[in-house]
């Protein structure tokens, strides 16, 4: 799993964050209301922690520490949906997105910060029908705030209900954060169902 994230602190080198290699799932419940059979408004909630040991011997100054970051994150997306072109279907939105964060080092190098910053951008989600249940989808998002900003894509199997959809695939995040002198740049791709219920 192509993880990344590290954290530069005043203008100095850059502290890994988050230890590459490793699998994570993911799980995204989601509720929306749909209106005039056009309009969909949805909310969702995420939460995401990882935990990394880090440990350097060839270096003047042996060095070792641990690194927690947690995220939560509060979603409201809107989209419009347009008329069904045969097997394809289209809706194109904004979406705005507030996190939650706090990352914390300790043992060699010490560090404890807490953030929080919001982001605002377009949103699309593309669907390719297979059958009257099942469409292949394709979901982007993206966001900009103050000093901050966001990339998230998810790619995979779309299953429609009566009520609800559950996805299934796999997701692309990746964000940046500029505070207190400090830079902070993150990014993951994941796997795992998301699951989304309208009324």
């Amino acid at each position: 799993m192509p993880w990344n994230g590290s954290l530069e602190i005043g203008g100095s080198e850059s502290t890994e964050l988050l230890e590459r290699n490793s699998f994570r799932a993911y799980f995204v419940p989601t509720v929306g209301y749909r209106f005039s059979q056009e309009h969909l408004i949805e909310f969702s909630l995420s939460h995401f922690t990882v935990n990394s040991s880090f440990e350097a011997t060839g270096t003047e100054v042996p060095f070792r520490y641990e690194s927690a970051f947690r995220q939560d994150a509060i979603s409201l997306t809107y989209r419009y949906i347009l008329p069904d072109l045969d097997r394809f279907s289209l809706q194109l939105g904004v979406q705005g997105r507030l996190s939650f964060k706090r990352i914390t080092l300790s043992g060699s190098r010490e560090y404890d910060h807490k953030l929080t910053d919001f982001s605002f951008g377009p949103a699309a989600d593309i669907n390719l029908k297979m059958n009257d249940r099942v469409f292949v989808g394709l979901e982007i998002s993206t966001g900009l705030g103050k000093g901050n900003g966001f990339v998230d894509i998810f790619a995979g199997l779309h299953f429609v209900g009566p009520f609800y959809y559950i996805r299934v695939g796999s997701r692309y995040w990746s964000v940046t954060n500029s505070f207190d002198k400090n830079r902070l740049s993150l990014s993951f791709v994941n796997f795992g169902a998301q699951f989304s219920s309208s009324f």
